[in-house]
């Protein structure tokens, strides 16, 4: 049977698609991972800005590592590996299949998280994690 939400989940990857990560200093001990959107999202419909905007949150939160949220030890792991992997790459140069593959790994868990969090009612829940901080 099929829902009116059965969508959400592959527009999610496609969000979490949309986003692009960046250690701007490789050189700290510690490497602190920003994420950006990768285009500019005003074209897009409304709900799907909303999701873009949540799907940050929630990557926010696994940085901090809130438990707001089911946030499993491996989205923080897999976060903190795509930073290191981020961070030791060669400044200037494409991304390595090495990394590459962290940064997969990384999109595809935040996806799920962020499915998790709005699965229930999922225009509601975006609107409320899009919401969580000021822009």
């Amino acid at each position: 049977m099929i829902t009116a939400d059965d969508h959400w989940p592959a527009t999610l990857q496609r969000v979490v698609a949309a986003l692009d990560f960046k250690v701007p200093d490789a050189r700290a001990v510690k490497p602190i991972m920003e994420i950006k959107v990768r285009q500019d999202i005003q074209n897009l419909p409304a709900l799907i800005q909303t999701a873009v905007r949540a799907t940050i949150e929630i990557d926010h939160w696994i940085a901090l590592e809130r438990l707001e949220i089911p946030v499993d030890r491996e989205a923080i792991l897999a976060r903190k590996d795509l930073a290191r992997a981020l961070a030791n790459e060669p400044p200037g140069s494409r991304q390595s299949p090495f990394t590459s593959g962290y940064d997969a790994a990384y999109r595809l868990r935040l996806g799920q998280l962020v499915w998790v969090a709005i699965a229930d009612h999922p225009r509601r829940r975006l609107e409320e994690l899009a919401s969580a901080r000021p822009r």
